[in-house]
């Protein structure tokens, strides 16, 4: 029987391989690549919460987040994304908003306020319809006159699928090593630096403990038992809208067809000179009906 092909990506290798306090050498060099900061700011780099939560029961683990503080106090979420979401431009806001009023304790002032960076990875899918850029960085500015409000929130955006074949750059790399179990490819990059060199290492390591596979395996087939419920939830909806739609439909013919045969003996009526009392009796039609028939 073939083992599930487990990926760096996989749920909860990410977060293991990056999200370790002690060994931040991958999660570094990754950082590197993405965001513009001060190289001081890497120095003390603390893991927030370093602790691995997984949902087995809905296999909402999908969605790993490593939480980031650096040496002046600036923010840091790391978000994972792997299956697309309707409402991630929305989460993503959501939680880095969140992350900017969670500084101050009531009757601080506003400036204490650090830096935020959200940093969304999207493994399998695009969020960014109209960029042709793998890597899209937004701030708050005025379009206009391209003059930045505020430099203390942004939000990064990295699309797998968006990286061209020919782009051989540290950040392509990095996009590339969550998304392989190729050996022979990931041997190449373990040569690039120490960064990448310890991201390998780590995922061989988690992916040849017969137990971390386990987790990574039952993570995937919780998603996949929830979204095969969720199909057959929609399947059995999509059925019985089309019947109750048939039935709606059936007697909205057969009430259409009723009021028309009643316009039509009312008509007769009217040409044999029934009073319009008469032929209210006779049929389900009103006056002003009647009298539109004249």
């Amino acid at each position: 029987m073939l083992k599930t092909r487990i990926f760096a990506k996989s749920d909860p290798i990410f977060k293991m391989i990056f999200g370790d306090p002690e060994n931040k050498t991958a999660l570094i060099g990754l950082l590197r690549e993405i965001i513009d900061i001060p190289e001081e700011e890497y120095a003390h780099i603390e893991i927030i919460d370093p602790n691995l939560r997984v949902n087995k029961s809905y296999g909402k683990s999908s969605i790993l987040d490593i939480k980031l503080t650096t040496k002046s106090g600036q923010k840091i979420d790391i978000e994972l994304q792997v299956r697309k979401a309707s409402d991630l431009k929305q989460r993503i806001l959501f939680y880095a908003s969140k992350m900017v009023a969670e500084q101050l304790k009531e009757g601080e002032k506003y400036d204490k306020i650090r830096k935020v960076i959200s940093i969304m990875i999207c493994t399998d899918h695009n969020l960014i319809e109209d960029s042709k850029e793998y890597h899209n960085r937004y701030f708050l500015y005025d379009k206009n006159t391209n003059s930045t409000f505020t430099d203390l929130l942004e939000v990064d955006i990295l699309e797998f699928k968006k990286v061209p074949e020919k782009d051989k750059s540290d950040l392509a790399t990095w996009l590339r090593f969550l998304n392989t179990d190729d050996s022979e490819e990931l041997d190449k990059m373990a040569v690039r630096n120490e960064a990448f060199k310890s991201a390998v290492c780590k995922y061989m390591e988690l992916t040849y403990d017969e137990a971390i596979r386990m987790l990574a395996e039952e993570n995937e087939k919780a998603w996949k038992d929830r979204q095969a419920e969720l199909d057959y939830a929609m399947d059995e909806g999509m059925q019985k809208g089309m019947q109750k739609g048939i039935q709606e439909g059936i007697q909205k013919g057969r009430a259409e067809g009723k009021h028309n045969r009643e316009i039509e003996i009312a008509k007769k009526m009217l040409l044999k000179n029934k009073n319009i009392e008469e032929i209210i009796d006779f049929t389900d039609l009103t006056k002003e009906e009647i009298e539109k028939l004249r």
